[in-house]
Formats: structure tokens, sequence, C-alpha cells
């Protein structure tokens, strides 16, 4: 056979051979790959994660610039619980009367007030003290039993809690309650029982009302808390000749030197004024109880008990500052 021959034969060759198979690259021949080979071609072949990169997500995102604690099975601790919180111990402070005024110290704005055989509760039955304080008083121990009235200056928590004055008027049945029509109104939803024993004071803003209760000398003055929807009511009690008022939660910003003055209150002679110890620390306040009150002493209120601002005693030397829950201080 000729070389154009043989030429010819193995151009036709090749030209059935690539007819039948179609184009392909030369050098790689094509195999689907299985999802195992993809997984692994894939781990193979991409590079490490940058820094910047998420983790997996069976691990937790990293730390940022304010990271959330991480939940655990203990709740986390607050500040509450950082601080210890005052556990003072109970001891009988005054016998069922006393020959004179005695204040003895709750918490908060709460205060047992006896004057001979007279008990006044005010702003202490409310659930915000400790086990060790709130217990012989709603249970009534010694000095806390027979309670002639119950006073709360307004609704608000830390100064009421009408499941607490339920338990307490329950124990005992000569007390009576005095209060704002929001909490009088809590108080007989709860326990209808309650109505014939409990008087709403509603007041608009610069009215008074004058109430004589067992004995007991009550007058409730409007005292603005600086939001016209909570009702606070300013109690001046009188008893055997003393008269004592309690401010509930004043508001200095609304409640001025002649505002107080409207009411006649340097003209009482009042012996003793539980205020918000704002009024004894802040300058600009000092008038209200010096010019618009004028009481012999003065109580400061609202402040956790030994932590009393310092230099108050500087500047107001009529003022007696309670140290700890269930003291008590005997009226000169």
């Amino acid at each position: 056979m000729s070389n154009r021959a043989v030429a010819i034969v193995l151009v036709s060759v090749l030209s059935i051979v690539l007819t039948g198979c179609g184009t392909v690259e030369p050098t790689v021949a094509f195999v689907p790959p299985s999802a195992t080979a993809v997984a692994a071609v894939l781990t193979e072949t991409l590079p490490p994660p940058a820094a910047t990169s998420l983790p997996p997500t069976d691990t937790r995102l990293p730390p940022t610039e304010t990271p959330l604690p991480a939940a655990t099975d203990t709740p986390l601790p607050t500040q509450t619980l950082a601080l210890p919180a005052p556990t003072p111990t109970w001891t009988p402070i005054a016998p069922s009367s006393y020959d004179g005024v005695r204040v003895t110290a709750v918490f908060n704005a709460g205060f047992l007030i006896t004057v001979g055989d007279k008990r006044i509760l005010i702003d202490a039955l409310y659930a915000g003290y400790p086990e060790g304080i709130l217990k012989p008083v709603v249970y009534s121990q010694p000095p806390f039993d027979n309670v002639d009235l119950i006073l709360a200056t307004h609704e608000h928590h830390d100064h009421f809690s009408p499941e607490l004055v339920d338990r307490y008027m329950k124990e005992n049945p000569g007390a009576l309650f005095v209060s704002t029509g929001n909490a009088v109104k809590q108080l007989i939803a709860l326990d209808g029982g309650m109505r014939e024993r409990a008087t709403a004071v509603k007041l608009n803003p610069r009215e008074r009302k004058q109430i004589e209760v067992k004995g007991i000398g009550l007058e409730a003055i409007y005292i603005s808390h600086g939001t016209y929807d909570v009702p606070n009511l300013g109690f001046i009690i009188t008893v055997d000749g003393i008269r004592l008022f309690h401010t509930g939660d004043l508001s200095p910003d609304h409640v001025t030197v002649s505002y107080l003055q409207d009411y006649g209150l340097p003209e009482m002679q009042i012996d003793v004024a539980f205020v918000p110890d704002l009024l004894l620390t802040t300058d600009e306040y000092h008038a209200r109880v010096l010019e618009g009150i004028q009481a012999r002493y003065i109580i400061p209120m609202h402040f956790p008990y030994g932590a009393a601002p310092p230099g108050i005693e500087d500047l107001f030397p009529n003022v007696v500052v309670f140290g700890e829950s269930m003291e008590s201080w005997v009226l000169p």
C-alpha cells in the first residue's frame, strides 16, 4: 500500500472514533462525583476560615463588645442579691400603751406612732421590706398589736399592699383603714368585708378633709406627688395635743413653700414631721421644711436606713435620723 493510502486509512479511522465518542478534553475524563467526594473536595480545597468567619453552628458565637450572659441553670446574680439585705433582730419596743409619744421606724416611709394607748401605723404595710421586718408587723406581734388606725398615703407598692392590710385587719378587728379612693377600692375588691372598716378620702388639689377616728384627730390634705393620676395624701395626726405630719411622697418640684403655707402648717405648731430626705439633702428644697412646715422635729424618710447622707444633723439640728429598722425614738 502506498504512503498516501496509509494516510487516508488512518484519517478515516480517527474520524470514526471521534464521531462515536464526541468531543472531549484530550487529557481529563469527566466522572460524576458522589456527595462524599464533593464534601471531601470542598474540605480539602477551601482555605482555612479567616478571623472574621463565623464558627460552626454548634459553637457559641464569639464575644462582641457587649456580650450577652451565658445561659445557665442558676439565675444570674443581680444587684439586689449581691448586696446583703438588712436583717435586724426584732425585739419588743414598747408596751401596749406608752405614757408619751414614741415613733418606731419600720422601713422606707413606714412608721408606728404610739401616743398613750393609741397606735397608728402609716405606710408600713407593704411587701417591699425584708422578711425579718415583715413578720412582726403583719402578724401584729407587740408592739404592732392592737393598732387603732392604719394609714396609707397613696397606692404605690412601696407604701401600700392591699393583701397585707387585709391580713392585718383580719387579725385585728378593731383596726380601721384610711387612704385614697384607689387604695380603698383595691382593698374592698380583695375583701368585700372590709367595706365598713375602710374610709376613702378623695381630694382635689389644694383640698383638705377632717376625720375623727377612735379619738384620733385626722386631717388629710392633698400633697402633689408630681402626677395627678396618683393622688397622694398628707396626714396631720393629732392625739392628746401632740401633732404629727406625714407628707407621703411629696414632690418638691410641685410643692412650694407657699403651697405648704396655704394649708397653715407653720401655724399648727407641728411636733414631728416625716418628710422625704430629698428635702433635707438638696439646698433649694430646704425652705420647704424651714418655712413651709416649721416642725419641732424632722424625721427623714424614703432612704435606706444606715445610709443617711452625711451632714443632715449640721443643717437641721432638730432632725431625728433612724439608723435601722425597728429603732424607736421618744419625743422629749
